[in-house]
């Protein structure tokens, strides 16, 4: 038996506690054990090592734009959200009408050879901190800093 459930047994026979309250202790802490366990075990029964994926969930593309006088932008996108739009943009790129992707390709982007899948892969995978780092100098708002980064 536990040290919590026999601390509350001892309170019940000093008279510290009814009966009742003790009992009431004593099922929250089992319900409160069975729910942890219940949270815990399936976490490890289902996922196979080989099923697995990297958690980019925390790592974030992160860009601000800073201005002397206050923050101008600040996006925070989760590397995961743009995995999966990646895809989207793949699709979306089967839409553009010919004549503007020969408008395109004359002008040197050729969009079936852009590999976006490929390019938030590297970044997921070799970049950390900062990709892109500009200030410049405005007669109205001062200095104004562009920070890209992946964290």
């Amino acid at each position: 038996m536990s040290s919590e459930k026999m601390k509350i047994l001892e309170m019940i026979q000093e008279g510290k506690l009814t009966a009742a309250e003790g009992m009431e202790l004593l099922k929250s802490m089992e319900d409160e054990i069975s729910s942890e366990k219940a949270s815990v075990a399936p976490e490890f029964d289902l996922v196979k090592p080989e099923m697995a994926k990297p958690n980019t969930g925390d790592r974030f593309l992160r860009v601000r734009v800073l201005g002397e006088k206050s923050l101008k932008v600040n996006v925070n996108v989760p590397l995961s959200l743009i995995r999966s739009a990646s895809k989207l943009v793949v699709y979306a790129m089967s839409f553009v009408p010919a004549d503007k992707r020969t408008e395109l390709e004359q002008k040197g982007l050729d969009l079936q050879a852009l590999d976006v899948e490929e390019l938030v892969r590297l970044v997921e995978e070799t970049v950390d901190g900062k990709i892109v780092d500009v200030e410049v100098s405005d007669p109205q708002e001062g200095r104004i800093k562009v920070e890209v980064c992946v964290e």
